[in-house]
């Protein structure tokens, strides 16, 4: 991390890993502005992007457990502008040609990205032409998105292939604020952010508090890097979208992301409060480290004959059914991205270590956002990694810094000795 971080590398970066509920290495590099003065600190603020989904995941879950939502229920009960989808089969962007769907989108297709939304696949073109003329990221709030998306035809019938797009999260998000009967952000704050005490997490950084929000950046076409393109890069901490995006609008710390993904680990049950995270030191120099730290995990949180038993956000057989791959009515029932991973509520889930370019233990959960954050969780050794930096990818890696994520799974798995590899998944 440290040769990642340096002069000509990526600005700064923050990883977390946490072992059997205790923090085994707790780290700050480089710097969190681009002119390189500032240190980065374990407290910085950085955008999740699509890390954002699944928490947004877990929010409709808690609907689910209440009977308010059924995953199998179709999503024009909630949202009936989204009735009766038609599919694209040929024609121009000004004259498509349509068939109906074979069937409505349902709930449990928006979590596994298996409601036919256009998602840059093969054939998607015409689709996503479509899509973009209704422009649905420039709506004001979730109701005008799901509005302007449903002028849109699909690129395929629901559940009948994976295409991994944002446009499914933001449906779910808009689901949720009009089960709830509230703001999708009000209700992040108020089912998640508050229980599991993430005091960093929202959809914009108080003024108090964008001095530590990281830079954002881009690798100029000079090979320099840059201030990225958009709002929150231009003025760090404003909405990254009009509205609260369940797909990828959350700003949030290693902290933060850690308590959730502890959550997630330990079957729904949230820390008791003398086991939360320590709050990181506001002036720690770059690469300093907290070590076998309590962190919110059954380790800290007492078992003997008078501990409290811990709270729940989520019972363990809705985290299990999260962290399950939820592909199994396609063939193969892997994701787009490698025949080694299947696809749960809110990431992906390893069914063969041996296809992957990682290493992880079958049932490893997790995903990454488009700003090179990644976040894995492995059940089988208790353990959470998070690598939390800011830069936008170019196009063209040859001309832009190189991708470390699985430099830093190999070497996060390396240090505790864990197996890069296990047995293969044999059965779907």
């Amino acid at each position: 991390m440290r040769a990642v971080t340096g002069e000509d590398g990526y600005l700064g970066a923050v990883t977390l890993i946490a072992r059997d509920g205790r923090i085994v290495d707790w780290q700050a590099y480089g710097h969190r502005d681009l002119a390189r003065r500032a240190p980065m600190r374990r407290d910085a603020i950085f955008r999740l992007y699509s890390m954002t989904k699944t928490i947004t995941s877990a929010a409709l879950m808690l609907l689910v457990e209440q009977g308010r939502i059924g995953l199998d229920d179709p999503v024009s009960a909630y949202l009936p502008e989204l009735a009766r989808p038609q599919v694209v089969v040929g024609g121009s962007v000004d004259a498509p040609r349509l068939r109906d769907a074979a069937g409505e989108i349902s709930i449990r297709e928006l979590l596994t990205h298996t409601a036919g939304f256009p998602a840059g696949l093969e054939g998607d073109e015409l689709a996503m032409a479509i899509v973009r003329r209704h422009d649905p990221h420039a709506a004001a709030d979730l109701q005008g998105f799901v509005e302007r998306l449903s002028r849109a035809p699909l690129a395929a019938d629901p559940g009948t292939r994976f295409g991994y797009d944002g446009a499914a999260l933001e449906v779910l998000a808009r689901v949720i604020e009009v089960v709830a009967e509230q703001p999708f952000d009000a209700f992040l704050h108020e089912r998640i952010f508050v229980p599991l005490d993430m005091r960093d997490s929202g959809f914009e950084v108080s003024p108090t508090q964008r001095e530590r929000v990281v830079d954002l950046t881009r690798m100029g076409d000079d090979g320099r890097l840059r201030i990225a393109d958009g709002p929150s890069a231009r003025e760090p901490g404003v909405r990254l979208n009009l509205y609260p995006s369940g797909a990828g609008g959350l700003y949030s710390t290693a902290r933060d992301y850690a308590r959730f993904a502890q959550m997630l680990l330990d079957g729904g049950l949230i820390a008791a409060p003398s086991a939360a995270l320590p709050d990181a030191d506001a002036d720690a120099p770059a690469a300093s480290a907290s070590r076998d730290t309590d962190p919110p995990g059954p380790a800290a949180s007492g078992t003997g004959p008078n501990a409290r038993p811990r709270p729940r956000l989520l019972r363990a057989d809705t985290v299990a059914a999260m962290l399950r791959n939820q592909l199994g009515m396609l063939d193969p029932p892997v994701n787009q991205y490698s025949a080694g991973e299947g696809f749960g509520f809110g990431g992906y889930v390893v069914i063969d270590p041996a296809k992957r370019d990682r290493p992880g233990s079958r049932g490893q959960f997790g995903w990454s956002g488009a700003a090179s954050t990644t976040y894995a969780i492995d059940p089988q050794h208790r353990l959470i990694a998070i690598a939390l930096l800011q830069h936008l990818p170019h196009g063209e890696a040859r001309r832009d810094l190189p991708r470390i994520g699985s430099d830093f799974y190999r070497q996060v798995y390396r240090a505790l000795q864990i197996p890069a590899r296990a047995e293969p998944e044999t059965t779907k």
